[in-house]
């Protein structure tokens, strides 16, 4: 095996190595995220029941709410994102070329989604670190829930977010080189 071929295995193994690590986490976290959904319907059941049969609203039900739904919510996004069922306006899209939809995609992520992703990471990293040293609490409702663990999960999950998207852009570069070759 020459040099050249030697340098495109190690790039091709970290690449499929980072893409792998990257839809594993996002498949956990999407897995997570689908499994908070018990609880909050159930907490939704609870005081569904409370303030209509008993006529006892609960105090703590929309807190728990608040923090279930808004972790099942970010969990998920790196999931959509794997599994290709994020918003995409396919008016144009449709009507290119692989090869072209590829580059688009790449220009894409590159400049709107990266920046953004970085920009929002680093925004959750701060505020959860701030979050956790004054261990805050929810500020809406009665309960006054702990809110630092759910800016955590936040900012874990912009994470993952933002590795499987990096893990689509090497997808899309693959592609694009494969299409290439096969011309």
């Amino acid at each position: 095996m020459n040099r050249q071929e030697s340098s495109k295995k190690k790039t091709g193994g970290f690449l499929d190595a980072y893409i792998a690590l990257a839809e594993k986490l996002s498949e956990l976290s999407g897995k997570i995220a689908a499994y908070l959904l018990v609880p909050l319907v159930i907490v939704f059941l609870i005081e569904i029941f409370s303030r209509n049969l008993f006529n006892q609203p609960t105090t703590w039900a929309y807190g728990t709410c608040y923090i279930i739904g808004g972790c099942a919510a970010v969990l998920g996004f790196g999931y959509a994102l794997k599994a290709g069922v994020m918003v995409r306006i396919d008016v144009i899209h449709t009507h290119l070329s692989e090869k072209t939809k590829c580059i688009l995609d790449l220009i894409l992520f590159a400049l709107i989604f990266l920046p953004l992703m970085l920009g929002t990471c680093y925004v959750c990293i701060m505020n959860a670190a701030a979050s956790v040293s004054s261990m805050e609490l929810l500020s809406t409702g009665s309960w006054n829930a702990p809110i630092w663990p759910t800016k955590l999960v936040m900012a874990v999950s912009m994470i993952i977010f933002t590795m499987q998207g990096l893990a689509e852009m090497c997808k899309l570069i693959k592609r694009l080189k494969a299409l290439q070759e096969g011309e």
